[in-house]
């Protein structure tokens, strides 16, 4: 308890301190604050949607006791939460029935299902999928999983309920109609209701109507326990079980559903509280320095009347503590009134689905308050040092002495940038992603450390300067203390928003160019989906469907091979034979595994994947001219190929089918979904689409070869060149078009890659400019009140008002310029690794390109102007008039 003691006088100082200076602790407060209220914002929000076991099973199966699925004809051995299980055992072959179910359960057990698919309907635009559920609004084990919030549960087949969002969206509520496509029906709305687990768009209907994929629901007489779900897993059966869900039984770790963070997981969240505790160091660290140096005459009469350098040390120290809790407790409040506040916006347009309730997880936030009191703590620690090891007389005397970069920090910063480099590229060739914030936490801290030495070593320019800089230069040299603490938290935050920007823009830039569409851009395919023996649609109708929809666009009608034969259940499919020369040497070894084919795919141009190459294995077209739909190439690229088909051959999307000009072709005839017998190869003349082409058809014939080969045709598909890309409103007419004509054609829009920019990017970008002005006025403010008497010296010598504002301005441009200027090249670099981390080993999908490095130049547009902000509101909001110093 002596330490208590010990530390009592200097809390009572440290508060007495705290409301003498009240603008620089809540500026203290304010730098503290606002991470730890951002950390306690977000612990509040996951505790409130991180749903128990017990929530969770609510909102899938209401108030009954079980949700079981009969998947294994074999035992099974199941996580007790039913989230994971193994099987000896095949899959069940048949759905089971109700029966089949009672049969199994405990005896006076009832069944109940829950149907979920998707459903197409009338819109005001035209046509749009919507998600569906049958359930029975009627039934109160149902509450949990769906609410009632107005009107009557529908009792007939003709009618529907509907959430608030798809009601929103149709114009309609209790009492009016909607219209469903495939079948086309109306169907009266009788309820609007909600299910907690989803606000996305959903129709509800009765069970039975809606013919989708089931979950089986058991309400049984007594709880079902671990030892009932054990028996029902004798029969293959998994169980989501209510009672289990609230007492869950103990089992070997081996037989459990691994689940939670793993140290991956845990050593990434010790990394990122790392770099939130240095910056918030990095900001309110120089307010401390200032702090102590303005009672350094304070602290050297306490030393001159017997103080230690640990009381000295304490009194700084206990700065820390007061301020630090002080922003804890305002800042969790901020947080979690935040979170309270924003919980419905967060519902409804982030997660989608409503919240567990008003949860605040008292743990993080217990831990959130101390780490804000250790932040404090650690952003007093080198002033509280450096006070303790001041001379008394110097100070007595008012002399300040001279600040120089120890050597020894220099060499330590060296190596950590050199060490933290090392280990994120061993990180980034290894894939391993801890190792790579690792290693760049090390190099942050390794510039932190250099950046009062690169302070100094700039400073010396300034003898070039004009006046104001000059002296700006000189004090952010001699002030390191206040300046490079500054400068490196502008450093971190625009590092880690160019940083992220860049590899988020990276990213989304390797998915455009990855992206490979099934048809032209712009283009618009129609099909029938439909057996061969079904009646073949009227193109002609939808090619006119599609002109109306879609003016300007050129329909062409396309047909499909099937069987000659359409009255067999049979599927016959024309084959291309790869020339001996252009076979993959891995494909053709059957030992071969998949690891190693992925590396020849990778390897060898041969073994490359045909991925999506068309919408269409083999089309048949009538007249040449619907190359222009069928190929993106320009109509001269085209020639060779509409030459080929003229003479009977075939046009292939991948150019390896060719030998000598010929492509050989044979006949595979799929009977009862087994391995078809090979017909007789028949080789014709072949040519290949423009290399780099979208193409609708992996190969494109003609119907005198199709009958050849002993084929049938349907005309069952209109390919229409659109000439722009269709806008959503365009896309629903279409559909509704389409719809008219028969209710079995499915419409493909090929919309092309989508490049959408990353609303984070801009986000970062204004954190980042924040941080950045934030730092660069605090150091500034410090500055100007820490040389007050400069100022004073430079007006008794004759210095102009202005020079005052000159001085400021150039202070703050100091700070955010340099700042800003090792952040970009900090971030830049970090993105790299990540980039090269990424595109090392076999990260890259097969068919992907490899990842290149996207500047986001919004970003670093954004914190490379927050120097001239920062030095236009220091020059607007500084007084011009010099201090006058009065001695009595």
């Amino acid at each position: 308890m002596r330490w208590l003691r010990g530390w009592a006088p200097a809390l009572r100082m440290a508060r007495r301190e705290a409301l003498r200076s009240r603008g620089r602790s809540a500026l203290v407060i304010a730098m503290i604050g606002l991470p730890i209220a951002m950390m306690s914002f977000v612990a509040a929000a996951y505790d409130m949607h991180r749903l128990t076991p017990v929530e969770e099973l609510t909102r899938q199966i209401g108030q009954y006791d079980a949700q079981v699925e009969w998947i294994s004809d074999g035992p099974i051995t199941q996580a007790p939460l039913g989230d994971g299980y193994s099987s000896t055992g095949g899959p069940r072959e048949s759905e089971p029935s109700a029966a089949d179910l009672l049969a199994v359960l405990p005896a006076g057990s009832t069944v109940g299902q829950i149907t979920e698919g998707g459903v197409d309907v009338h819109t005001p635009g035209g046509i749009g999928g919507v998600s569906a559920r049958g359930v029975d609004l009627a039934s109160s084990q149902l509450s949990g999983f769906v609410e009632l919030l107005d009107g009557s549960p529908p009792t007939r087949d003709d009618e529907v309920a509907l959430n608030e969002g798809l009601a929103d969206r149709l114009g309609v509520g209790v009492g009016g109609t909607i219209r469903t496509a495939r079948p086309e029906y109306t169907y009266t709305v009788t309820a609007i209701v909600e299910f907690p687990s989803s606000l996305h768009e959903t129709v509800v209907f009765r069970p039975g109507v809606l013919p989708a994929s089931v979950r089986w629901v058991v309400d049984t007489p007594a709880p079902l326990l671990w030892a009932d779900v054990q028996q029902l897993n004798q029969r293959g059966i998994l169980v989501k079980s209510r009672a289990v869900a609230l007492d869950p039984p103990t089992v070997p770790n081996d037989y459990v559903q691994q689940g939670g963070s793993g140290p991956e997981e845990i050593a990434l969240g010790a990394i990122v509280v790392v770099l939130i505790m240095l910056e918030i160091v990095l900001l309110a660290g120089p307010a401390f320095a200032v702090g102590a140096r303005r009672r350094s005459r304070d602290l050297a009469l306490v030393a001159a009347a017997g103080g230690t350098p640990a009381h000295l040390r304490r009194i700084v120290l206990a700065d820390g503590v007061v301020l630090g809790l002080a922003a804890a407790v305002a800042a969790v409040a901020i947080g979690i009134g935040t979170a309270v506040l924003t919980l419905p916006l967060f519902e409804q347009y982030l997660v989608r689905a409503r919240a567990g309730g008003l949860r605040f997880l008292p743990a993080a936030q217990a831990g959130i308050v101390l780490l804000a009191v250790g932040a404090g703590l650690a952003a007093a620690m080198v002033p509280a040092f450096t006070a303790a090891r001041q001379s008394v007389v110097t100070v007595l005397a008012g002399r300040r002495g001279v600040t120089r970069s120890r050597k020894r920090w220099i060499t330590l910063g060296l190596i950590l940038v050199a060490v933290g480099a090392a280990i994120a590229v061993a990180g980034a060739g290894m894939a391993g992603t801890t190792a790579i914030m690792a290693g760049l936490v090390l190099g942050e801290l390794g510039l932190v450390l250099l950046t009062p030495s690169l302070v100094g070593l700039i400073a010396r320019t300034g003898r070039w300067l004009p006046l104001a800089p000059r002296i700006a230069l000189r004090d952010t040299a001699r002030n390191r203390g206040s300046a490079a603490p500054a400068i490196s938290a502008v450093m971190a935050a625009v590092a880690g928003a160019v940083a992220i920007g860049a590899f988020l823009g990276s990213e989304q830039q390797q998915a455009y160019e990855s992206y490979d569409p099934r048809l032209p851009v712009g283009n618009v395919l129609v099909q029938q989906m439909a057996e061969n023996s079904a009646p073949e649609p009227d193109v002609a109708r939808i090619s006119d469907a599609v002109r109306q929809a879609l003016p300007g666009a050129q329909p062409h009608v396309l047909q499909s091979v099937v069987c000659a034969d359409r009255a067999k259940e049979h599927y016959c499919s024309p084959q291309l034979e790869v020339p001996p020369a252009q076979r993959c040497p891995a494909s053709e070894d059957p030992n071969t595994t998949p690891e190693e084919r992925d590396r020849a795919a990778r390897e060898d141009p041969r073994c490359a994947y045909q991925m999506g190459i068309g919408s269409m294995q083999f089309a048949v077209v009538d007249d040449v001219a619907a190359l222009a739909a069928l190929s993106s190439a320009p109509s001269a690229d085209l020639a060779p190929a509409r030459q080929v088909l003229a003479a009977g051959g075939i046009v292939v999307a991948d150019p390896k089918y060719l030998d000598d000009g010929m492509v050989t072709v044979f006949v595979t005839d799929w009977k009862d979904q087994q391995e078809g017998v090979r017909g007789t190869p028949v080789t014709v003349p072949g040519a290949a689409l423009p290399s780099g082409t979208q193409t609708a058809a992996f190969a494109v014939t003609t119907p005198a070869l199709a009958e050849r080969l002993g084929l049938g045709l349907r005309r069952d598909t209109v390919l229409a060149a659109v000439g722009h890309i269709p806008s959503p409103a365009e896309s629903e007419r279409l559909r509704a078009a389409v719809h008219a004509v028969a209710d079995n054609l499915n419409v493909d829009i090929e919309l092309g890659a989508q490049y959408r920019e990353e609303p984070v990017i801009w986000i970062l970008g204004v954190v980042a400019a924040l941080v950045a002005l934030g730092a660069a006025g605090i150091a500034t403010g410090l500055a100007a009140a820490d040389g007050r008497a400069d100022l004073a010296t430079l007006g008794a010598v004759g210095a102009g008002p202005r020079v005052r504002r000159l001085l400021s301005l150039s202070q703050s441009g100091v700070i955010s310029g340099l700042g800003a200027l090792l952040g970009v090249l900090a971030g830049a670099g970090t993105a790299a690794v990540l980039i090269f981390a990424m595109n090392a080993g076999d990260r890259i999908r097969i068919g992907d390109v490899p990842m290149r490095m996207v500047m986001p130049w919004d970003t670093i547009a954004i914190v490379l102007a927050v120097p001239l902000v920062a030095m236009a509101a220091a020059g607007l909001l500084t007084r011009s008039r010099l201090p006058i110093e009065r001695r009595l």
